[in-house]
């Protein structure tokens, strides 16, 4: 009984010449394409062949090329189970190709180990070189030959394109005319409109196909240059026996294929383009089995956009994290009465709120409008705006200011309110902040159903039974084998030399593990030292009435008495000339412990003599010489930083010249 597939006919039964793996392989293929729910109508765009050849490829008749197979698989699967599917495709259609009856190659004949003598050995190694050579001879002639064979195929697919693009302008304008007419002359119009309009999808759908061939054409075209090329280098000799790689003259289309042909007689030509179609696409699958011209991979491209949407992922994680956080702090800096933190948090909110939008794909298309009015050019085109993708960052920006009120009430709750808030709390500030990150983005989705189905893939891939040489030989490997072991004995002969040698022999990274190990000791110790002071110094028992404000009153207030005292008539107030003295003690001992200088030091010397005076002067009483004395004291101890590196012995030169006698 025939397949039944939705929306169209049973497939039918297979071919009578199909053998056993294409059956097995069409039979998969069929799987496939009903369990999408597509129809061979729906495969001639994606795979770019003709129903009538889709046909007879799931049919058994013939055995479809390898691109198709990856095409079909591509199109009928989701992410999820494109890698499965595709790996179980190849797996059948490797099985096709291995069970055609390949031609034994030519090899010359291996000699008895009796004659093989120096000789005859060298003339054996040339014999085999020779037949290597002429086989790359070959190989570069038939690639010369399919390199003309897709030129002159690209000329006429070009030819079609073009036939095809004028011939669907027309449609398309005699199409206009009557839908203009068409409320005036409607009952003679209506079948020509429909008639046009038919014509019009049909030509529109095999200009996308031509199109599509001209463009594999050229990248297949492209490819096999590059194979041609890497076969002169490896050949290194002249082109004399290959054909030239000229641009071919190119013969005219067939007259069924000519625009005349097409006003003519649509259907035809019509059924001509897909069969003209139809031969191009399986040259080009033949030649890119033949020469195992593949694509460019799909796992570059795929790791590109895998790091694209990592990256917008990772930045509308920054965002909406930097929005919660903000919120959090504002709110503790409010409660805390710290004002001066409110304007930093205000920049990380509208940080948060730039990278939750997803700014990139809006800012790279408004970016030559800036370009052109920063170098005040002309606008080149008309900004396009998406409204759906304008609502879709709405949408996260609310979503993400919803999980920073959220992160925000979560602080109070725990601060002010009750606890139990917290439980209906958090569960909602995390489903919007997910949301902002992975709401309505297609990307991720098909990121994580690629992700799972490599995961499947692996776990449905075949047991592979490697036979190891220890196993062989009846010997147990070892289950860990290390890759590098003239690496890890480097490293073993350097540690001998660091234990033996001296420091200066010792590798460097030897001499930073030591060093940054005696830094966290050091740290260690001073934190234990440090430690055990402070807990020392809390243990002691303080003096009543001792204050180290007042020994500074012991020194100043003498000094300010004195100021007071003198300074009668002066147009300065006390407290400033009382500010001008610190300040030209201060400055006198910076200058003079930075750079030693006479002048700077002679000013120190003078300054606190001074003040020893205005404190001897100015205390009251019997107190005097004990204030002086305090005041000798701080100034002898300051002098220890001030007086550094003054050396009261003299120094003597001697200038000795020594004269040799010649």
């Amino acid at each position: 009984m025939a397949e039944s597939k939705p929306g169209g006919r049973g497939y039918g039964a297979f071919h009578e010449n199909a053998t056993p793996e294409s059956k097995e392989l069409a039979q998969y293929l069929r799987a496939l394409v009903k369990q999408a729910g597509k129809t061979q109508r729906d495969l001639q765009e994606p795979t770019n062949y003709s129903k009538s050849t889709i046909s007879s490829f799931l049919s058994g008749e013939t055995v479809p090329p390898r691109v198709f197979v990856q095409k079909l698989v591509k199109y009928v699967t989701n992410p999820r189970q494109e890698l499965t599917c595709m790996n179980k495709a190849m797996q059948l259609y490797v099985r096709t190709q291995t069970a055609r009856p390949a031609p034994a190659p030519h090899l010359p004949a291996p000699r008895p180990a009796a004659e093989d003598s120096s000789p005859a050995s060298l003339a054996s190694v040339a014999a085999t070189a020779q037949d290597q050579a002429a086989k790359a001879h070959e190989q570069l002639a038939q690639a010369h030959e399919r390199n003309q064979e897709l030129m002159e195929e690209r000329g006429r697919t070009q030819q079609l394109v073009l036939s095809l693009s004028r011939f669907t302008a027309e449609l398309q304008q005699q199409v206009t005319t009557l839908e203009d007419q068409y409320d005036e002359e409607n009952e003679e119009n209506e079948e020509r409109l429909r008639k046009l309009t038919e014509q019009l999808e049909a030509a529109q759908r095999e200009l996308r196909r031509a199109r599509t061939s001209r463009d594999e054409t050229e990248s297949l075209l492209a490819r096999l240059r590059r194979r041609s090329d890497e076969l002169e280098e490896e050949l290194a000799q002249s082109r004399r026996t290959v054909a030239s790689d000229e641009e071919p003259r190119l013969p005219p289309l067939p007259a069924e294929l000519q625009e005349a042909f097409f006003r003519a007689d649509f259907e035809n030509a019509l059924r001509a383009a897909e069969g003209f179609l139809n031969d191009g696409q399986q040259r080009r699958d033949a030649v890119s089995d033949e020469w195992s011209l593949t694509g460019p991979r799909r796992s570059a491209v795929q790791t590109l956009d895998r790091l694209r949407t990592g990256c917008h992922l990772l930045g509308r994680s920054l965002g909406c994290l930097s929005m919660m956080s903000a919120a959090a702090l504002y709110l503790a800096a409010d409660r805390a009465g710290a004002d001066g933190w409110k304007f930093l948090l205000g920049v990380l909110m509208l940080a948060g709120v730039v990278l939750v939008s997803d700014p990139w794909s809006p800012l790279a298309q408004l970016w030559p409008a800036f370009r052109a009015g920063f170098r005040r050019e002309p606008v080149p085109w008309h900004i396009t705006i998406s409204t759906r993708a304008m609502a879709v960052r709405v949408g996260r920006f609310l979503s993400a200011a919803l999980a920073a009120a959220g992160a925000a009430l979560s602080v109070q709750c725990s601060v002010a309110w009750s606890a139990w808030w917290l439980f209906p709390l958090l569960p909602v500030t995390a489903l919007c902040a997910c949301y902002a990150v992975f709401g309505h983005d297609q990307r991720v989705v098909r990121l994580v159903q690629e992700l799972v189905g490599e995961l499947g893939a692996d776990f449905k891939a075949p047991v592979r039974s490697h036979h190891a040489p220890a196993a062989v030989m009846g010997m147990t490997a070892p289950p860990v084998v290390v890759s590098d072991r003239e690496w890890f004995e480097a490293r073993r002969q350097e540690v001998g030399d660091s234990l033996t040698g001296g420091w200066r022999e010792t590798a460097i990274w030897i001499k930073m593990i030591v060093l940054f190990g005696a830094v966290l000791v050091v740290i260690a110790l001073a934190g234990v030292v440090s430690n055990t002071v402070v807990h020392t110094a809390r243990t002691w028992q303080t003096p009543k009435g001792w204050h180290w404000d007042g020994v500074v009153a012991t020194i100043e207030q003498p000094v300010n008495a004195y100021l007071t005292a003198h300074s009668a008539g002066l147009p300065l107030p006390v407290s400033a000339l009382h500010l001008l003295w610190i300040a030209s003690g201060a400055t006198a001992l910076g200058l003079s412990f930075l750079f030693g200088g006479l002048g700077a030091r002679t000013t120190w010397v003078l300054w606190g003599a001074a003040t020893i005076v205005m404190v001897w002067s100015g205390t009251p009483g019997e107190a005097r010489q004990v204030a002086a004395g305090l005041a000798t004291i701080a100034w002898g101890l300051a002098s220890v930083l001030a007086m550094q590196g003054l050396k009261l012995r003299p120094t003597t030169t001697q200038n000795v010249i020594v004269e040799k006698d010649l």
